[in-house]
């Protein structure tokens, strides 16, 4: 299997049996095959779902496709939208009767997890199609899936299919593309001259169709030593580093380091986000990323870089002081928020809660008829982040710390601050709340700071999500808290 079937699911399928339906869920379709003839007896259209719960060279479920299991295909909206639409759920196995339905529609190669195929009617033709899940699992993720089936619609509509609308994915990649014996060396070698030679559109596909086509290396290695061959080179570099971010591509982990110090911001962006989805853990990538984050200038890079020394050093001890230390000490509310964020990943890390909680208690809670304006968001960060850790004893600190010492601050803000530290708390506790719940209640404390002055009270909300983050779908990996901070500093 290639580097990137560590989060992809192969081809051959087999269909979930569905528990029994309640009114609060999804109906899901049991065969597949039984499911395109409903879809034309009743003439609506098929939604397929991938969705596996784990996948390879991962120990824990798949975030992406947990939080769609979990919450998104749960949700009301989704529920009642479904109705409209034969429904199937995919996940990894083996079943000849799928793997010639997805066959049937053209679909071949690696199918990756998560997954919507929007089919017509007649099952002859791919209305929309959108590889992995970059939406997280809250109300922008709610909106995101109910949006593609009003696409779906409309396409079926007007008579046009829509399979890829967006830059070219994993299943543009079919065997024809690459083939084997003695064809295949030709066909690597005319790949990597579009790589060098083509123009953008050119290069970012073959870049895409090589990793996707890649056996033991064959291909990811040549494109790996081409970010050594031709570093003058800006506009490849920055393809190339970007097209390699992909979950666990460990061997591209160790020539992208040295990118982190280029004198081009785009260079040094692309490789910090790029190890964030690589996530290796090896020592010398963990050392370069704290290296780099400690003296870059520009915020939001420096963001970008703790971030990935975040998900690459939880299991280094200099790394997560480092990141408590700048996560206490930032000059701005928004160079803060890397480091914080970064943090998001020492799940139960008792040092990580314990250090969070110092800080906290530092900045302690808002007082004052005006609110304390000062750390607003800050202080909004820091909870999600210690939400995000999950540390029991954090409950406890939340309510006897925070909650407890609102109860004398007399203002109109202090119910709802109430609310959302309980909610902190409950999470920490393993209470059924989610990470994108406290996110939401950040977005309360950004609606609020908008309306005070941004230098009197040092507000900086600024949104997280820049062009080094933006258009990674085909990363394979969903990175802590790109929904947390949008657009604008909206949420």
């Amino acid at each position: 299997m290639s580097l990137l079937s560590r989060t992809s699911v192969v081809v051959a399928v087999w269909l979930v049996l569905a528990p029994a339906v309640t009114a609060a869920e999804m109906s899901w379709s049991k065969d597949l095959t039984k499911a395109f003839a409903e879809a034309k007896k009743t003439q609506k259209i098929l939604m397929i779902c991938v969705n596996a719960k784990y996948v390879t060279g991962r120990k824990t479920e798949e975030p992406a496709a947990k939080g769609l299991r979990e919450v998104v295909y749960k949700d009301s909206r989704v529920v009642a939208k479904s109705r409209e639409f034969v429904c199937a759920f995919l996940t990894p196995g083996s079943g000849a009767s799928e793997f010639g339905e997805l066959r049937a529609l053209g679909i071949d190669g690696n199918i990756v997890s998560p997954q919507h195929i929007f089919v017509n009617p007649d099952g002859d033709k791919i209305l929309l199609r959108r590889q992995y899940w970059s939406h997280g699992k809250g109300t922008a993720a709610v909106n995101t899936l109910l949006a593609w089936m009003d696409e779906a619609q409309k396409a079926l509509a007007s008579g046009k299919g829509k399979p890829e609308a967006d830059a070219p994915k994993a299943d543009n990649a079919t065997p024809k593309d690459a083939p084997a014996g003695e064809g295949r060396a030709v066909w690597i070698g005319e790949r990597l001259q579009e790589v060098v030679e083509g123009e953008r559109p050119d290069r970012v596909r073959a870049i895409e169709l090589l990793i996707l086509n890649d056996e033991g290396g064959d291909c990811t290695t040549p494109l790996i030593l081409l970010l050594s061959e031709h570093k003058k080179n800006t506009a490849l570099i920055v393809d190339l580093i970007r097209g390699l971010g992909r979950d666990q591509l460990l061997d591209a982990a160790e020539l992208i380091p040295e990118f982190l110090s280029h004198r081009k911001e785009a260079v040094r962006a692309n490789a910090a986000v790029s190890l964030e989805y690589i996530g290796s853990r090896e020592p010398k990538v963990v050392a370069a990323l704290r290296r780099a984050a400690g003296k870059e200038k520009d915020e939001a890079i420096a963001n970008h870089m703790y971030r990935a020394l975040g998900r690459c050093g939880v299991e280094d001890s200099k790394a997560r002081a480092l990141l408590l230390k700048k996560c206490g000490s930032a000059k701005s509310e928004f160079s803060s928020y890397g480091p914080t964020i970064g943090l998001a990943y020492f799940e139960g890390d008792p040092k990580a809660a314990r250090g969070m909680e110092k800080i906290l208690k530092k900045i302690g809670v808002p007082g004052g008829r005006r609110g304390g304006g000062q750390n607003t968001v800050k202080r909004g960060v820091l909870c999600w982040t210690m939400a995000a850790i999950g540390d029991e004893k954090s409950g406890k600190f939340m309510r006897e710390q925070l909650i407890a010492r609102l109860h004398n601050v007399k203002a109109f803000w202090v119910e709802g601050l109430k609310s959302f530290y309980l909610s902190v708390a409950r999470k920490c506790e393993g209470k059924e709340v989610t990470l994108e719940t406290i996110a939401e209640g950040v977005g309360g404390f950004v609606s609020f700071a908008k309306g005070m002055d941004p230098v009197r009270y040092g507000i900086q909300a600024r949104s997280l999500m820049d062009e080094y983050r933006k258009g990674r779908e085909a990363g394979g990996f969903t990175p802590m808290g790109d929904y947390l901070l949008g657009a604008g500093g909206d949420p």
